[in-house]
């Protein structure tokens, strides 16, 4: 499986105007995916919203990109938008398919960046104690990115209150797993952002 995480920008002051539009942006918004959550940032840049989507295949996700360079307004609310950022990630290799449910409905999205090669090392660490780390809450997905240019990894944790993360994150430094070992040797940059599922998401 590949997703595809695409964040759409708004302008300033046009959440008004783009909040009834974005039930049908969502609907149609892969022909050839399977569209699976959109999230409202709510800690970090404001305005932008995340679409999530699984493709089966880079040839799935690569005819959905060429059907977009060809429709003039493919998202619905082109008049509104700021911005249009799309990457397309590979998971680790012991994440299994995302399944949508109420998982939510705060989501945190960190994305590091990472020095050349480093993916093998960081999965090898990750694959050492995420069992672990599971049991404290749950991992939705670590995906690598696939895209030319330097290599991010994404990773999402659902949360159904700030509380649990705060518990979480707490337990597992306490057990000395968090960061994973090794798991921060070749990263060279991090960010999180707290996001909320939409009403309309199949993430909830």
């Amino acid at each position: 499986m590949i997703y595809d995480l695409t964040t759409l920008a708004l302008l300033p002051n046009t959440l008004g105007a783009v909040m009834p539009l974005l039930p049908e942006t969502y609907a149609g918004f892969s022909s050839t995916g399977r569209v699976l959550g959109a999230f409202s940032c709510d800690f970090g840049v404001l305005n932008r919203f995340h679409f999530l989507t699984a493709y089966e295949s880079t040839e799935a996700l690569a005819a959905e990109r060429a059907r977009l360079m060809e429709t003039e307004n493919p998202y619905g609310i082109g008049e509104y938008l700021g911005g249009v950022n799309s990457t397309a990630y590979k998971p680790f290799s012991f994440c299994a398919d995302i399944e949508p449910g109420a998982y939510g409905p705060f989501y945190e999205f960190r994305t590091y960046s990472m020095s050349p090669g480093g993916v093998p090392q960081t999965e090898e660490a990750w694959g050492k104690i995420i069992e672990r780390r599971n049991e404290m809450s749950k991992l939705l997905m670590v995906m690598a990115s696939i895209e030319e240019g330097p290599q991010k990894m994404v990773h999402i944790w659902p949360y159904k209150a700030l509380e649990d993360r705060v518990a979480a994150r707490a337990q597992a430094g306490k057990e000395g797993i968090w960061p994973p070992p090794g798991g921060s040797d070749y990263l060279t940059g991090l960010q999180s952002e707290l996001f909320l599922a939409t009403g309309f998401s199949d993430l909830k």
